[in-house]
Order: C-alpha cells, then sequence, then structure tokens
C-alpha cells in the first residue's frame, strides 16, 4: 500500500470534530497535528474531544507544520478574505490545502484580484487550494454541471435544496435563525448574519462551467415560518415564529433569468428532498428523495477531496477544474 496522505486539521471545532473520526477510518489519510486558537483545547487529544482513537494534540500552526504534512484541511471561516492570512502560512509551507470555506469554491468571479494573489502564491509554491463542501461545492453547483452531460442544450437549470435541519448541529440550526421572531430574523438578515454563505459562487461556478456569463445575480433571503409548533432534544419552535431560512439565488444573462437557486432549511421542514432540474433539449431532472445529510456528506468529500487535491495541478482549483473526486479508501 502507497505510504499515507500525512494531513494536519485546521479548525477543531463541531465540523472539525465531525470530520477526525473519518479520516481515521481512511489508510489513506494520516491525521498528525491538529490546530485550533481555543485555548480550552490546546492541549488535548482528538481522542479526548471526539470518537477517534487518537493521541494527536491540538497545538499551535508552527507545532504542526514541523510534522512536514502534505495536506491541511481548513474549517475555520466562510469568507476568503478572512481565510488566506489563516492558510497563506500553509502554501507558502509547501502544504496543500483543502477547505469548507464557502467564498473559496468559486471566488474568481466575485473577489478577482484575491483568487489571482492566491492563485500566484499557491503556483509559485507548487501546491493546490480548493473550496470545497457539499455545500457550496458539490449540490448545488458541481453536480448540476454532471447532470448537464447527457443532454443536448441547456437552457435554464433550476437547483432545490430543502432541508429538514432537525437532525443538523446545533450551531446550523442557529445560523438559519430557527426560534427567532420575524422581526428579530429580519434584522439579522440585514446585518448580514443570517444567509447561507455560497450561493453566489455556486451560481458563478455552475456559469462558467456551462460557458454563461451572467449579467447579474441576486439572493433573496426570507424566514420560513412554523405554522405548527416544532420540538426537537432540548428546544422548541413555536406557531408563528422562524423555524429557518428560505434563501433563493437568481442569475441573469440578457435579462433573463437562467439560473436558479432554492436553499430552503427548516426545522420540521416537510419532503426534504435535492433536485436538480435542467430545461433544454432534452428537460433533465435529477432527484435525490429525503436529500443529502449535510454534515456527514460535508465529511465524506473533504476526506475524499485529500488525495485529490495532492495530485492536482498548483494553484487555485474549483470543482469546476479538479481531477474526479471520488470515495478513497
Amino acid at each position: 500500500m502507497e505510504t499515507s496522505i500525512r494531513t494536519i486539521q485546521v479548525g477543531m471545532g463541531p465540523l472539525g470534530c465531525l470530520m477526525t473520526p473519518v479520516f481515521g477510518n481512511k489508510a489513506s489519510i494520516d491525521v498528525v497535528a491538529a490546530v485550533d486558537v481555543n485555548p480550552d483545547i490546546v492541549g488535548k487529544s482528538l481522542g479526548d474531544l471526539t470518537t477517534a482513537d487518537s493521541d494527536v494534540t491540538v497545538s499551535d500552526l508552527d507545532t504542526a507544520l514541523a510534522q512536514s504534512p502534505d495536506v491541511a484541511v481548513v474549517t475555520t471561516v466562510s469568507e476568503v478574505d478572512r481565510l488566506w492570512p489563516q492558510i497563506q502560512p500553509l502554501v507558502a509551507a509547501g502544504v496543500n490545502v483543502v477547505s469548507t470555506c464557502e467564498e473559496l469554491s468559486y471566488p474568481w468571479t466575485t473577489q478577482p484580484d484575491l483568487s489571482r494573489e492566491i492563485n500566484a502564491v499557491a503556483r509559485e509554491a507548487g501546491v493546490s487550494v480548493l473550496g470545497t463542501g457539499i455545500n457550496p461545492g458539490y449540490l448545488m453547483d458541481f453536480l448540476p454541471t454532471v447532470a448537464t452531460a447527457v443532454v443536448n442544450h441547456v437552457d435554464r437549470v433550476l437547483i432545490e435544496r430543502i432541508q429538514d435541519a432537525t437532525t443538523r448541529r446545533l450551531p446550523f440550526c442557529q445560523k438559519i435563525g430557527a426560534g427567532l421572531t420575524p422581526q428579530a430574523f429580519q434584522e439579522l438578515v440585514t446585518s448580514g448574519k443570517i444567509r447561507h454563505v455560497g450561493l453566489t459562487e455556486s451560481m458563478h461556478l455552475l456559469a462558467a462551467k456551462l460557458g454563461w456569463s451572467l449579467d447579474r445575480t441576486e439572493d433573496v433571503v426570507e424566514p420560513v415560518i412554523a405554522d405548527i409548533p416544532v420540538h426537537g432534544e432540548g428546544w422548541t419552535v413555536k406557531s408563528g415564529q422562524a423555524a429557518g431560512v428560505n434563501q433563493t439565488g437568481r442569475g441573469y444573462v440578457d435579462g433573463e433569468e437562467i439560473i436558479t437557486l432554492v436553499f430552503r432549511a427548516a426545522v420540521g421542514q416537510p419532503n426534504p428532498r435535492d433536485t436538480v432540474t435542467l430545461s433544454g433539449d432534452p428537460d433533465y431532472t435529477v432527484n435525490v428523495p429525503g436529500g443529502t445529510h449535510g454534515d456527514t456528506a460535508t465529511c465524506a468529500i473533504i476526506a475524499n477531496a485529500i488525495p485529490a487535491i495532492q495530485a492536482a495541478p498548483a494553484g487555485l482549483r474549483t470543482m469546476a477544474d479538479m481531477p474526479p473526486i471520488s470515495c478513497c479508501l
């Protein structure tokens, strides 16, 4: 068997801790270090923090880099301008980066100058940088591009991700505003604290892959209001409160809406599903009844991306130009 890929984890919050056992079950991945700035967990082992059988302790970045990693998995922030100072030392040290940073999934259109900088530094260092996850990174951008392979012509794309958030992590339920009054929800929307980060990037990734140049995009965030009480473990959403978020992204070419992304995540949401509807020649629909569990799938795609990013050409990569990612051992 080939040597395992020496991997470090940067960010040991809830998502990072969920990933550790998944990495531990992959013969191709060897987690050799973990990094976090939280003083409450620095010095603790991954075995203490997760269900993984690991005596690797959480440390600082310099200590982790001393382990000569091949790949860093970074699960810290959603904004690429905040991420770049965190990963720049990794790139400079010759470490490939896979991150769940939503804006990193396709920053070429929204932040072209920073994208060019990341790409140049990564190419000079001979490493690759990839932002991916289940969404953005797969369900609402990459998967639809794959679905278009069996049609002759695409006129319009509708993508719907409808989730019952009852089983998701508490930070996710809080992020979608479950339990807030409509007024409190709207205040957080106005301040930018409630939104699914990545819809705009997904639209631009999809458009780039299909050869479309979008005139403009829009992103509308609204509450899903509970019409009956919804109960979970230790929490209740009352009738009339926000059960979650409904966010619609629209992309236009020559004034016509040709990309529509509907992201709805709410506790107690009926009929969860992931659906891609292509209008064209011929019309084509891909549907996943029940939807895709975000946490489980995110851990899987990040783990499976580790061998792919190590083998990818140097530079800032996206799922639109990566070698195919498949389940690794």
